[in-house]
């Protein structure tokens, strides 16, 4: 089959905890009506901290979701994200773009902290700017974070350039090639052909495209509460500005409610979104989530320091999503953490759903949990 922009596409977002699965037909440009939606939830062996332990039993589980949910497509969109995926705002003398891919692909070693042999590598040109706007707007993963020395060396080298020539800037992406295989294995392995593999900060920013004008909105965190990682990408004038994957999220919270109320795994939502029996206090789940998040809040507000140093700007709101954000009262624990306005993310307001087919309360409960699903739905196979 030719692949076109008509092509319809399943949207697979696999998880820790679970696979959420999307599929949205295009009513017009850039408006969208829910076709499909699923979750299958995974035993908490099979993905453990973000690597698939059991890959057979997570593809089977997709295989049964797919059935389940009667799709016709065989063509997939997902994701990868995590400590695999190296993003990184370059900056590089103008040229043709013909010329700036062979550049990319010469001088890319120096930038990325993996083996060159072991990436897949691609970018995406942002713009011209003043050399000086360009060291400031550097958004690079910090080498506090991530160990790589080399990108301060490079901005003071930077530093001595003329302020006043004008340069490219490119959004540089690497991904570990393992990474990317494992997860196509897996879509293959359900009986999937996998179009696209994207990252999830870019199916969040289209995710939170279908509700929001991130190019007005100001300085804005998207913050992915997942199980294994928090995943944060701060927009700034509607591009990313600054992107950081932390290896910590929801399932240490979810271990200490395990431990602390002797719950099975499957019955610790429904216990931090407030639901829970007589027999357990509301002031020991809210000590339980205050101390399993204050890493996460210590981490992010970190990044943010981080990408104040950089920019010379300040994060003036959030928008949380993931699992993590369906948490009863969290988003008032970051707000007053972070001295920032919180938000939750709901995009699926903006997509049409019809009640005939769906229980419009329950998909919209379930929204946080499916936000990268519903960016990776919005794709249309395009050959970029």
């Amino acid at each position: 089959m030719f692949l076109s922009k008509k092509t319809q596409l399943v949207a697979i977002d696999i998880g820790s905890s679970s696979i959420k699965l999307v599929q949205l037909s295009e009513i017009k440009e850039g408006e969208f009506e829910l076709t499909h939606f699923g979750m299958m939830p995974l035993a908490e062996e099979w993905i453990v901290e973000g690597v698939i332990k059991q890959p057979e039993r997570v593809a089977g589980a997709l295989k049964n979701l797919i059935k389940a949910e009667k799709i016709q497509s065989h063509y997939a969109v997902s994701a990868v994200a995590g400590e695999a995926v190296f993003i990184k705002k370059i900056k590089v003398p103008v040229m043709l773009e013909g010329e700036l891919s062979e550049k990319i692909t010469q001088e890319a070693e120096q930038y990325i902290p993996f083996d060159i042999d072991d990436v897949a590598l691609d970018f995406q040109l942002l713009g011209t700017v003043k050399a000086d706007k360009a060291e400031e707007s550097d958004s690079s993963k910090d080498s506090e974070f991530n160990g790589e020395s080399q990108n301060n060396d490079l901005q003071r080298e930077d530093s001595n350039e003329e302020t006043d020539e004008e340069m490219m800037e490119v959004l540089l992406v690497a991904v570990q090639r393992a990474v990317i295989d494992e997860r196509t294995d897996i879509l293959l392995e359900a009986g999937l052909k996998p179009a696209i593999i994207d990252l999830n900060v870019f199916a969040l920013m289209n995710a939170a495209q279908l509700t929001n004008d991130l190019s007005s909105m100001g300085i804005t965190a998207l913050i992915d509460l997942g199980d294994s990682f928090t995943h944060i990408n701060i927009i700034q004038d509607g591009t990313m500005g600054y992107s950081r994957d932390i290896p910590v999220g929801g399932s240490y919270c979810t271990k200490m409610i395990m431990s602390k109320f002797k719950v099975p795994f499957n019955q610790t939502l429904e216990i931090k979104r407030g639901n829970f029996s007589s027999e357990i206090k509301e002031e020991d789940v809210i000590k339980i989530i205050a101390q399993a998040y204050k890493r996460v809040l210590e981490e992010v507000q970190k990044s943010f320091e981080y990408f104040g140093t950089l920019s010379g700007n300040k994060v003036e709101r959030i928008l949380l999503c993931g699992g993590g954000s369906m948490i009863q009262g969290l988003d008032g624990f970051f707000a007053d953490y972070l001295k920032v306005p919180v938000e939750i993310l709901n995009p699926m307001q903006g997509v049409k759903v019809n009640p005939k087919n769906f229980d419009h309360s329950l998909i919209d409960e379930m929204s946080g949990l499916s936000t990268v699903a519903l960016g990776l739905a919005t794709r249309r196979f395009d050959y970029t």
